[in-house]
């Protein structure tokens, strides 16, 4: 059976059932994007490894009367933040997350990134200190909706911000963006870069 044909509700109705390989399908086409999104709560690899592992067997568990009302990928985003979040401010103790956020690296790969599509350098030390000034909400909110392709509405209830305010932070933040470059660097490199940055 090829799982990428079905909807999201023919193929969760697979999962609920005790098929294996209907749920080693949604494990592997989403577990390699919770394990990129948790690098923007923390750095501890293991951590990250644990929650993920965590939230797969907690769904298989209660797989029979669980109802995904949303998208998988949705359900999966939401439970992997709400216990990461958790874990990082448990360890943190004395920080809030959005200090202990603060404090991560967004430039993992970004040198590679720079020379893969011919950045120059000038305009990518303008970029880093555009993308520098990003507040946290405003990064989150553009690698979910297009890194993740989520709906503004998925968004909204993921952050817990009123979908105006998600238009506004991601408008802001491309606007950030553009401003830091000629327009006609932005829409051939810019952006192109910036997708691949947040990856």
């Amino acid at each position: 059976m090829d799982f990428h044909t079905l909807k999201d509700a023919e193929l969760w109705q697979l999962v609920a059932s005790g098929n294996q390989k209907a749920f080693d399908h949604v494990y592997f086409s989403t577990a390699k994007d919770l394990y990129k999104y948790g690098f923007r709560f923390t750095l501890d690899r293991e951590l990250i490894k644990d929650v993920i592992q965590d939230v797969y067997i907690h769904i298989w568990e209660v797989r029979s009367v669980l109802s995904i009302q949303k998208s998988i990928k949705f359900y999966l985003f939401s439970a992997f933040r709400r216990e990461v979040i958790k874990r990082v401010n448990a360890a943190c103790k004395f920080e809030t997350i959005d200090d202990y956020h603060s404090k991560i690296s967004w430039e993992l790969s970004f040198q590679e990134i720079l020379e893969e599509n011919q950045i120059s350098l000038d305009s990518a030390h303008k970029l880093t200190r555009a993308i520098e000034t990003l507040p946290l909400r405003q990064k989150e909110a553009i690698y979910l909706r297009y890194l993740q392709e989520l709906t503004y509405d998925e968004i909204s209830e993921l952050m817990g911000v009123q979908i105006p305010s998600i238009y506004n932070l991601i408008f802001k933040g491309i606007k950030t963006l553009r401003a830091a470059l000629s327009p006609g660097d932005f829409s051939t490199k810019v952006l192109i870069l910036f997708l691949y940055f947040l990856q």
